[in-house]
């Protein structure tokens, strides 16, 4: 009777340390995203706003929506690349009152940090941004307010204010 006993925990010990080894716990949220928060004096955003990403070097007519006409916001999140060292966003924002449309392309400098899970896992990439660049046709001003980009983030990465707007 002892040697059953000392048996059948063996294999309850066996069992637990099997499963313990074969769970795959990579995380659900992994994409990684930057995320921009309009400055102090700016509540919500209300003219309309649509982010673009182009896909081709010479940034010409080869471009993915990411966010389209999007109004009454106070902060977005933009998809990070995995491999680029710099990644720019072409936001195009049509005026409420006026109907004006203004274009403003935005450049991000970062370096690709490798984030590594496990090998059951996607393989992950966190960012350290180094440096922002923008044009100003309706944007004010852009300032890094946090620099490491995970996905699993709380902060805004960046304040950003546009011409016109402190409501």
């Amino acid at each position: 009777m002892r040697t059953t006993t000392i048996t059948t925990a063996i294999a309850m010990v066996a069992l637990f340390v099997l499963a313990a080894c074969s769970s795959i716990d990579c995380p659900l949220n992994n994409r990684v995203y930057a995320t921009f928060r309009l400055d102090a004096g700016m509540k919500t955003m209300e003219d309309t706003l649509t982010v673009a990403v182009p896909r081709a070097a010479d940034y010409k007519d080869d471009d993915t929506v990411i966010i389209n006409r999007l109004a009454g916001f106070d902060s977005i999140a933009l998809p990070m690349s995995y491999q680029r060292a710099v990644d720019v966003y072409v936001f195009g924002i049509k005026q409420k009152d006026s109907n004006v449309s203004t274009t403003d392309t935005v450049w991000v400098t970062k370096e690709n940090n490798p984030h590594f899970e496990s090998v059951d896992c996607n393989p992950q990439f966190f960012h350290t941004i180094t440096d922002v660049k923008f044009t100003t046709e309706a944007i004010e001003n852009i300032t890094i307010n946090y620099n490491k980009v995970t996905y699993n983030d709380g902060k805004a990465h960046f304040l950003i204010r546009f011409k016109g707007h402190s409501n």
